[in-house]
């Protein structure tokens, strides 16, 4: 039994004798768990991160010594009823430490739902595996998901303990403060966005377009300008989904941008649209939707550039990181690592106290609470999409105010320093 009563003993605060208090109220519960199998289940669903493998070697460090047995669903329910599963609970010290710093999704991921017969073949597979405790890491779909799930198996007269553990690069879940994954690839995109502009100042081209993930946020465009340290540094122009994009208006600001200084770098979200709502651009061909049958939003870079050159007789290149926003471990974020594990050990711990049908909310920074986090209803967070708060956006070339600036600086951490070109 993992039970440190060293720090019942000694816990100050209110978190920390709140947390400690429930872990002695639940030590017989736990202990009558224990006498009879208890097994977990890890789902994964939506896209990987930097960080993601952090919080499922958080939970299966947890979660060992507390359950029988922990599996891992193989690429998200559906790839778990048609047979897929990984065993976790052996995995050893040097096995996790591997695991936590590699990108990606080691258990695989979906963004299919489940039909009504996939929830009826996971429900089988539960009763044949004695598994009421589960765990769904994923973003506002994979929360809904979680939800479903969950009551579809009370309805069924199958009582199960589900809990949501947020992540994704898009910033967009609900009532957390930040989403693990985001810190890593706003930290790949500033530190980018620097590097670009070093590159295109120096030659120059005049004009480079940097597409980033975000079909209907700004998190992550809004961090390109979070190296920015005065006028002539890049970006110089970014563009988000939470505000309407103009075309006649973003050519005649280029336009200027390039006549005063002779350069330009230009950040766009993949997801921007116009005045009426619709996309500036997204893939026409329906093979290329995802599998919830929404359009392919990659390639806005490619088509302003296009228009650049068509209507300013520019030379305009496009850059799309695309996947490797999300995949470079080189770029992880130290505040993202200790997110994403705090998040793994925080759902186990939660169902260990009995808790269900919630999501660990990472709170504030600056928040007093030493755990670092709350329980939130899923019902609350399920497919409830967080733009960037409407007091941090402003007018301007670079659409974002200070307190976006104070937010996202300690998640992105130092950038690399680089000296002012000799030549200017």
């Amino acid at each position: 039994m993992l039970i440190d009563f060293k720090v019942i003993a000694l816990a100050g605060t209110e978190c920390e004798r709140t947390r400690a208090h429930t872990e002695l109220c639940d030590l017989p519960d736990r202990i009558g768990a224990r006498m009879t199998e208890r097994n977990l289940l890890v789902v994964q669903g939506g896209g990987p991160t930097q960080v993601l493998n952090a919080t499922l070697a958080a939970i299966v460090e947890e979660a060992q010594g507390q359950f029988q047995r922990i599996l891992g669903a193989r690429s998200g329910i559906k790839g778990l009823v048609a047979g897929g599963e990984v065993d976790l609970s052996q995995l050893s010290a040097a096995d996790l430490s591997l695991l936590r710093v590699s990108p990606g999704a080691a258990l695989g991921s979906s963004r299919a739902k489940p039909s009504a017969d996939d929830l009826a073949r996971l429900l089988d597979y539960l009763r044949r595996n004695k598994v009421r405790d589960l765990l769904f890491l994923g973003g506002n779909g994979t929360m809904r998901g979680a939800q479903t799930v969950s009551r579809f198996c009370h309805e069924q007269g199958y009582d199960v303990r589900a809990l949501g553990v947020p992540k994704t690069v898009d910033n967009d879940i609900a009532m957390t403060d930040r989403c693990p994954g985001y810190a890593s690839a706003a930290r790949y995109i500033a530190q980018s966005t620097r590097d670009l502009g070093m590159d295109v100042r120096s030659l120059p081209q005049p004009v480079s377009i940097l597409e980033t993930m975000g079909r209907s946020v700004g998190w992550l465009a809004a961090a390109a300008a979070a190296g920015k340290c005065d006028e002539l540094d890049a970006p110089h122009l970014v563009y988000l989904p939470e505000r309407a994009f103009d075309m006649d208006e973003f050519l005649a600001s280029l336009d200027r941008v390039v006549a005063q200084q002779g350069w330009a770098i230009v950040v766009v979200a993949e997801g921007i649209r116009d005045r009426e709502g619709k996309y500036v651009y997204q893939v026409a061909d329906p093979t290329q939707s995802d599998p919830l049958q929404r359009p392919i939003t990659g390639g806005v870079a490619q088509f302003l550039a296009e228009a650049v050159a068509r209507n300013l007789k520019m030379r305009c290149r496009s850059e799309k990181p695309g996947l490797l926003g999300r995949a470079s471990m080189l770029h992880a974020a130290m505040q993202d690592q200790k997110d994403a594990d705090l998040a793994g050990r925080a759902a186990v711990r939660g169902l260990l106290a009995g808790e269900t049908e919630k999501m660990v909310a990472l709170l504030p920074l600056a928040a007093k609470c030493e755990t670092g986090y709350e329980l939130v209803a899923l019902e609350r967070v399920a497919e409830v999409e967080r733009p960037i708060p409407a007091e941090w956006i402003g007018d301007g070339a670079i659409p974002v105010k200070e307190g976006f600036f104070e937010y996202v600086g300690p998640l992105v951490g130092e950038l690399v320093p680089y000296c002012a070109p000799l030549f200017s």
